[in-house]
């Protein structure tokens, strides 16, 4: 398991990888069963780890020919370099057992891949306590309203509270949406036309996996090729209003996934693992223009209502300002 961070803004952080020894791994020597068990190193290259005091069997420092019994706790200390992400949460509310801050575009939400203490959950451990719980999540490159709860129970209670919730977004779309409003309410599921597995579709209601979904769409702004949106949506389905903007015509602006072929994604992740993320964007613009403007729902504890709303940031009212759009409501 990862150590905890000392600091999520650091750049070099150390991770603790711990694996208990099966009954099949029972008497292999230490080199050995790290060779087997992580074969990105050759043995030389664990013998060295082992001497320099980097791995240990329970608390102990032992050789390279130490002979592991079953359960032992094999633990390698290991540097890790988080990829770069914005750190700069903002909290707009924090009492009661309920968090809510704004996520900047860009902090994913999890440990994901690289990121293993650079994430919205890490930064908070870090700035207001351990042990928080998301009832609401957000894409990475989606900016915005996050609640989060102190508690399983609270989160339980935050979770009933929020499937009745109000949820406005601000999006920059392609191209000029000419009606007023939009209703899109097809459902969504998974792709069948789509080689990339993450991405999703509106599908036949028929569908095993089809979940209903409704969009409403006002539209607050139009430039010759782009668009200002406001959705209000109340299901939560994934990538709910990415998909439902392309299914209209008019993906979100800078969508790295949809409005894009998938030859043209999976150029982008190819590109984006070997540390060219920054000449890969799309519609030149850094990020999807989606924002979490406002959430608003009855609180669980007395039924009172609330409401939270996140600012729109710089690049976002940056890229509607470049587009000839207003950069607030």
């Amino acid at each position: 398991m990862p150590s905890p961070p000392i600091d999520p803004d650091a750049d070099l952080s150390e991770v603790v990888l711990q694996n208990r020894v099966p009954p099949d791994r029972a008497g292999a020597t230490l080199v050995e069963f790290l060779t087997h068990r992580f074969p990105y190193l050759a043995a030389e290259d664990w013998r060295q780890r082992i001497a320099e005091g980097r791995v240990t069997v329970g608390e102990h420092v032992v050789t390279a020919e130490y002979r592991l019994h079953r359960g032992d706790v094999v633990a390698y200390r290991k540097a890790h370099r988080e990829p770069p992400a914005p750190t700069d949460v903002t909290v707009l509310h924090d009492a009661d057992g309920i968090v809510v801050v704004a996520k900047p575009a860009g902090l994913p939400f999890h440990a994901d891949g690289a990121f293993l203490y650079r994430t919205l959950v890490g930064v908070l451990a870090a700035r207001v306590g351990p042990g928080l719980r998301p009832v609401q999540r957000l894409d990475r490159e989606t900016s915005g309203v996050c609640v989060l709860a102190r508690s399983r129970k609270l989160a339980a209670a935050l979770q009933a509270a929020l499937a009745d919730a109000t949820k406005d977004y601000t999006a920059l779309v392609r191209g000029r949406v000419e009606a007023d409003e939009l209703l899109c309410e097809g459902p969504i599921g998974r792709d069948p036309d789509s080689s990339v597995g993450i991405r999703r579709a509106v599908v036949a209601a028929d569908r095993p996996d089809a979940q209903p979904a409704r969009t409403e769409v006002l539209v607050t702004a139009r430039a010759a090729t782009a668009s200002r949106l406001r959705c209000r949506i109340r299901t939560g389905r994934t990538h709910q209003i990415r998909v439902h903007l392309e299914h209209a015509g008019h993906p979100v602006l800078g969508d790295k996934l949809y409005g894009q072929t998938d030859a043209s994604y999976l150029d982008w992740v190819r590109r984006a693992k070997a540390g060219e993320a920054e000449v890969a964007s799309v519609d030149d613009l850094p990020r999807q223009m989606l924002h979490a403007a406002r959430i608003a729902f009855a609180h669980p504890l007395d039924g009172s209502a609330v409401e939270f709303v996140a600012p729109l940031p710089a690049d976002f009212r940056a890229a509607a300002q470049g587009l000839g759009l207003p950069d607030q409501d």
